[in-house]
């Protein structure tokens, strides 16, 4: 008799999840792609949870798969919850009762044992150890309840061997287990040289450097003392050594982390990349894949790493040995010493054994931890448990995947330069700050406004670059440029300034003190230059001559930068100008002080020229 496929009955497969039954990788790696990505038409599931958010319950009934809850642990118990999760069952009717930890596995021993149909029992075991390091008097009673119940059951299936092993040592029967390891995307991880390529010049790395990587969280089971301390040591003798290390909590703002890492070869060599989420492209930039993890919850990229054709140097504890095999390097855990003989057995090794290591971890990854592969052992337990004689292969069928490295391009074995790293502070252009309403801009021939070089930025260098240039040239009042500032972008002086500056200057007795001032706080601070000085006329009886000791003073704005005082002994008084009979005369001079300015005076009024340029203080002569 010929059945077709399409009148065939799915299997209904009842989930029973405890808080210890699928947590770390095995959530990701085994539990989710069972629920969301086995055929519809084949499995029908459905998850009921014994502990508040142990699965991802949204995820889950986004992809239609029904979840319930039930208050049966330690942070919430309920004695109604045995009634409705009996109630639960009953509607349900599964074909398989699969059970994830401990008290899952207890409760689904007392469920069959009220169910009035031939439901099969399946314990999964994703841990490799039974309890953990902490375990309290509760959790070591429940696992002695679960070894007792565990002859009982169909079948139990552990993710490793290792996990089998450690089982039975606690009670659990010997024999008649299945194994079926957590696994990966196979399509997802792949050898990629031009993403190896391009991550590289991200992270600022050359292309001949030989990368060590290390992709796992900051805890203490994953040892990350052990590794830096190894890597340490091989930076002494291998000057291309770097090493990128990711995780959570593996970053800069990680104070016990900074300790180890410390500011020597080894912090200038170690980038901390935190959460990096592309793992195929992280490894891909890695030349080898370490752990130094104490238990084996690292072994997932371990595998990924494989897959991206990279040999892996780990600690052989629990499943991350079987995950190494032959095809990487295998080091005692908590020894420094241990994982660099590791490491440099495999950068000794040519080029051409080093491909084959690593195409033979590839092959060994795609056999054993392909997601599909442990996909289509559950589906084909199912069947014999259910008495279905199928194929799980035909339902769920694998992707044809090359296990061979391709080889390298020629422009991706070219040594490179790390990519530089973008200046995040620019320099602030005069022409940025200009105003473009202004007289300047529109008297400007040119639209484009003028490159300054950075050491035109200093404005003490502007200052005296403007004073030489402007030392013997000619200019008006009204034409006259703020101190300190390129001439193409000043800001216009100041209507106060401008008024005394053409105004008609007052009969004095005297030279007085001009004192340049900005009138207002929003223009910039200005001082009038001085017109070219004339020589003095000296009447045929000169009358006796004020005193010459003027005191001037000068303060010059230098826009942001605050203000320059130049101090009185700097500049120099003009010469002694005779006064007409008509003139007054503020105070007598002694005869030696008026036969010493007189002298002086030409001298006096040259050197003043020479310092201060077109820019000095204007004096009123009578």
């Amino acid at each position: 008799m010929i059945v077709s496929e399409s009148s065939i009955k799915p299997v209904r497969v009842l989930h029973l999840v405890s808080s210890e039954g699928v947590t770390g990788p095995a959530q990701q790696a085994l539990f989710m792609p069972m629920l969301t990505r086995m055929p519809k038409a084949r499995v029908k599931p459905l998850v009921i949870s014994l502990s508040p958010n142990v699965v991802p319950g949204a995820v889950l009934r986004q992809n239609g798969v029904p979840v319930y809850d039930a208050a049966l642990s330690k942070r919430r118990f309920s004695l109604a919850a045995f009634g409705q999760l009996l109630k639960t069952v009953r509607a349900f009717r599964p074909d398989v009762i699969q059970a994830w930890g401990h008290t899952a596995q207890i409760a689904s021993s007392w469920l069959r044992g009220r169910c009035d149909w031939d439901a099969k029992l399946i314990w999964s075991v994703a841990n490799t150890m039974p309890l953990p390091r902490k375990a309290g008097m509760i959790d070591r009673q429940k696992l002695k309840c679960a070894a007792t119940l565990s002859r009982r059951v169909d079948r139990i299936v552990y993710a490793s061997e290792a996990s089998a092993s450690a089982h039975r040592r606690v009670g659990f029967p010997d024999g008649g287990h299945a194994v079926v390891p957590l696994g990966v995307d196979p399509t997802r991880f792949k050898p990629d040289f031009a993403s190896r390529r391009k991550t590289r010049e991200q992270l600022g790395l050359a292309n001949d450097a030989f990368v060590i990587g290390m992709m796992a969280p900051f805890q203490p089971e994953y040892d990350y003392p052990t590794l830096l301390k190894a890597v340490g040591e091989l930076i002494k003798t291998n000057p291309q050594v770097s090493v990128l290390l990711a995780g959570h909590g593996v970053q800069k703002g990680n104070g016990p982390l900074m300790a180890l890492v410390g500011g020597g070869t080894l912090g200038t060599r170690t980038q901390l990349l935190g959460e990096w989420s592309d793992l195929a492209a992280f490894f891909n930039a890695c030349d080898i894949a370490c752990s130094s993890a104490l238990t084996d919850n690292a072994r997932m990229p371990l595998v990924i790493a494989m897959l991206c054709g990279v040999p892996c140097v780990a600690t052989g504890m629990g499943a991350q040995g079987e995950v190494i095999g032959q095809h990487g390097v295998a080091v005692e855990p908590g020894s420094p010493a241990a994982l660099i003989r590791g490491i440099t057995r495999i950068m000794q090794l040519p080029q051409d054994k080093r491909v084959s290591m690593a195409h033979g971890a590839r092959k060994h990854a795609l056999t054993q931890f392909a997601s599909i592969r442990s996909l289509q052992k559950y589906l084909q337990l199912y069947y014999d448990l259910v008495g279905r004689e199928l194929e799980a292969a035909s339902s769920v069928p694998a992707p044809k995947i090359d296990a061979a490295i391709p080889a390298p391009r020629p422009e991706d074995l070219e040594p490179s330069q790390p990519a530089a790293k973008p200046k995040t502070n620019r320099t602030v252009d005069m022409y940025d700050l200009a105003d473009p309403d202004s007289l300047e801009a529109r008297d400007t021939p040119s639209t484009h406004a003028p490159t300054l070089k950075p050491n035109d930025a200093d404005v003490l260098h502007l200052f005296e670059t403007s004073m030489a240039k402007q030392a013997n040239a000619h200019a008006s009042p009204m034409s006259e440029r703020a101190r300190g500032v390129p001439e193409d972008h000043e800001d216009l002086l100041a209507p106060e300034v401008l008024q005394a500056s053409v105004s008609e200057p007052e009969p004095m007795s005297s030279p007085v003190m001009v004192e340049a001032a900005a009138s207002s706080p929003a223009t910039l601070p200005t001082t009038l230059a001085a017109e070219p000085a004339t020589e003095p006329v000296i009447a045929p009886k000169a009358p006796p001559l004020v005193d010459t000791t003027i005191t001037v003073s000068m303060k010059v704005s230098l826009d942001a930068t605050g203000t320059l005082e130049i101090p009185p002994e700097m500049i120099f008084a003009p010469a002694p100008v005779a006064k007409s009979p008509t003139m007054a005369v503020d105070g007598p001079l002694n005869q030696k002080d008026a036969a010493a300015a007189a002298s002086d005076s030409k001298q006096s009024e040259a050197q003043q020229l020479d310092l201060l340029g077109d820019s000095a203080p204007k004096i009123a002569a009578g």
